[in-house]
């Protein structure tokens, strides 16, 4: 089984659509679907908004539902001035940028005894990057794919000094508040992860207006994703276009 979760509901109503045979069981009063997803049996959650949420949530479904992987997916506000809006970010590393123990000599969202960097599992990336580029070619208007590190916290960005701050710190691509929190609990449990964004905003002065204008946009571009890599998740991606090829 593979676990699916986002943070809102329309980070998860358009998969929802597509899943057959569903059952549904609330757990910590977060609704859990699973079914089918063209022949891949998943668990699909909306966690709630921020890194508690994301924490309780993902636990739950490692503890209830036993996924043998997971993805996060959703939206993100992006911290580099060549984005748009509806850009696909594939997370290689999520970090905890609001975890601050600096008055101890450690760096910002660095914890004793664990990696400040959360990686990502290569071949989920790996899966994830072929869904994308099966997704989007030849597409006109296809938004770009950048891989590297999402910064998650509790606040949401709309502040030019802090998205420096997020650039300088972290090296960090884009901004969010489950990712890192998500991605620990994977680490934690040792089971394999990924988080991928697409972008709704520039996490500048305007992110609150920009998030609610691109937001339709946005889950629809990490939507067509998502489609595509699901059914391959947990299989090799040749396997699956061979036994489709002879349906």
């Amino acid at each position: 089984m593979l676990g699916v979760i986002g943070a809102m509901n329309e980070e998860v109503q358009l998969l929802l659509g597509q899943l057959s045979d569903i059952s549904e069981s609330t757990h910590a009063g977060i609704t859990v679907s699973t079914g089918n997803y063209k022949g891949t049996d998943i668990a699909l959650a909306q966690s709630g908004i921020g890194k508690v949420n994301a924490t309780i949530c993902t636990q739950m479904m490692i503890d209830l539902f036993k996924p043998e992987k997971l993805v996060f997916s959703g939206v993100a506000g992006g911290l580099l001035p060549n984005m748009q809006a509806g850009d696909i970010i594939i997370a290689s590393h999520v970090v905890e940028y609001d975890m601050d123990l600096t008055a101890f000599g450690r760096r910002h969202g660095e914890t004793p005894g664990r990696e400040r960097l959360i990686e990502c599992d290569p071949d989920l990336v790996g899966k994830a990057t072929t869904a994308f580029d099966t997704a989007f070619e030849g597409v006109d208007g296809a938004p770009n794919l950048m891989l590297g590190t999402i910064a998650s916290g509790d606040t949401f960005v709309q502040d030019r000094d802090k998205l420096r701050w997020l650039q300088r710190e972290f090296a960090a691509l884009a901004t969010e508040m489950e990712g890192a929190a998500f991605g620990q609990t994977c680490r934690l449990n040792g089971l394999p992860f990924v988080v991928i964004r697409a972008l709704s905003d520039s996490s500048s002065d305007s992110a609150s207006e920009d998030f609610e204008a691109n937001l339709h946009r946005a889950c629809r571009n990490s939507f067509e994703l998502m489609d595509l890599m699901i059914p391959k998740a947990l299989k090799d991606w040749d396997q699956v276009d061979r036994r489709n090829s002879r349906e």
